[in-house]
């Protein structure tokens, strides 16, 4: 029973120092394995993207406009206009005319009464006033997206793209390499 037990102790030994010595393996699919090693950048060439960063543009300028007249509007001449035109129009025709006579004679004496008012009003002063306007443009700027590598392997070149820069021309890179069974 006891050398049983150093058998199977020895043997267990063995095996793990065995495995030991492929740490670096990665048993990816069912009959897959990588390994990680590393290669030489031949290359690195960012690729670029537009990019659009909105912002808002705004500028002063200068434009003529009529000064207030500090709320003194001619309401006076229409209203009376109105009214006058209103009772003469009632005083002709008779039955649904004289309803008729009596809109058309309201609508008159408000025009020729609100004429009469803005007759004795002096013109209005032209006034510059200070406008903003504003408005929204984009800028644009270009932006890497990522880095398109070729290294060498084994004596052949390949290409990747990596969104990290990866280093220089002529130095390492790490690379995974998988074996699989051809079944």
């Amino acid at each position: 029973m006891r050398q049983l037990t150093l058998t199977v102790l020895g043997l267990t030994l063995l095996t793990g120092s065995a495995w030991a010595g492929h740490q670096d393996w990665d048993y990816g699919g069912k009959n897959a394995r990588a390994q990680r090693d590393t290669a030489i950048i031949r290359s690195v060439t960012p690729q670029y993207e537009q990019v659009s960063r909105p912002r808002q543009e705004c500028y002063s300028e200068w434009v003529n406009d009529n000064a207030p007249n500090n709320g003194a509007y001619p309401v006076t001449g229409t209203v009376i206009g109105g009214v006058a035109g209103g009772i003469l129009g009632h005083q002709v025709g008779k039955g649904s005319g004289r309803d008729v006579a009596t809109v058309a004679g309201t609508l008159i004496g408000a025009m020729v009464g609100n004429h009469l008012a803005n007759a004795n009003q002096p013109p209005a002063e032209r006034v510059q006033r200070e406008v903003q306007r504003c408005r929204q443009v984009n800028d644009y700027t270009q932006q890497v997206r990522d880095y398109r590598v070729d290294y060498e392997y084994r004596s052949r070149i390949y290409s990747t793209t990596t969104q990290r820069y990866p280093g220089k021309p002529g130095e390492r890179i790490p690379v995974r390499v998988s074996v699989e069974l051809d079944d």
